[in-house]
């Protein structure tokens, strides 16, 4: 999470200067004729409000990255103990020469894509075999690691449905961030969306009025009207479902 606020905050930084340079470098009416008062007022319409969110989100992401690395400074000091590792510990970590002849006969002398991996399984409680659970294909490493995982201290034996208690401390800490997370990416279509809008409008007022150009100025506004149509197609319109 602090990885893509700094993501969102660089993202921004470009988003001001490209905001400004419409408002201030770029601004109509100086160089030329000033174009009709409607469309100016949709010009700044647009304008203003992409700057509004711009603002917003920004403030969005650096609170979304603030808190998550308080929660990070939380989670490692009050939930998770100091990572000082017992000779036990070292010793299942570490990795001998006989741990590769523990792992399946098809695991050792798979060949990759010709010989997929076995399929998820558990430990069935009556005949003590492992039987399948679904079709997913899971080598040996995977079920170990599961196990490992999910064996709680003193609690019940882990299953497909248990969660590791990390994970759990994590969605937990989640709560406090993830709303931040979500708008400031939303901020940032909403961004797109009227900034793109505002400069279609001013590429038809600076090359309609100033330059007195016809067919440039559709030309340049169908570009950016493609853009916009593509980024509310990848971010917000779906395909439909069956």
């Amino acid at each position: 999470t602090v990885t893509k606020a700094d993501t969102y905050h660089t993202v921004g930084t470009i988003c001001f200067v490209l905001n400004f340079q419409l408002i201030m470098a770029g601004r109509l009416g100086v160089h030329g004729p000033s174009p009709p008062g409607w469309i100016m007022g949709l010009y700044w319409t647009n304008i203003c409000t992409a700057l509004m969110f711009l603002v917003t989100f920004t403030w969005m992401a650096m609170h979304a990255g603030a808190r998550a690395t308080a929660g990070a400074a939380y989670m490692r000091t009050r939930s998770v103990r100091l990572p000082i590792p017992t000779p036990k510990m070292l010793d299942k970590a570490r990795v001998t020469g006989n741990t590769f002849e523990k792992q399946r006969i098809q695991d050792i002398f798979r060949i990759p894509f010709a010989m997929p991996a076995g399929k998820e399984s558990e430990v069935d409680e009556e005949s003590g075999k492992c039987v399948p659970i679904s079709d997913r294909r899971m080598p040996k490493w995977y079920h170990d690691e599961v196990e490992a995982l999910r064996k709680d201290e003193g609690g019940p034996a882990p299953s497909p449905t248990s969660v590791p208690e990390h994970f759990e401390l994590y969605r937990g800490l989640s709560e406090e961030w993830w709303c931040y997370d979500v708008y400031s990416r939303i901020g940032i279509l909403v961004w797109f969306s009227y900034w793109l809008t505002s400069v279609s409008l001013f590429s038809m007022c600076h090359i309609f009025t100033e330059l007195r150009l016809l067919w440039p100025a559709w030309t340049v506004t169908a570009c950016f009207v493609t853009a916009h149509w593509g980024i509310l197609r990848l971010d917000i319109t779906s395909k439909p479902r069956e």
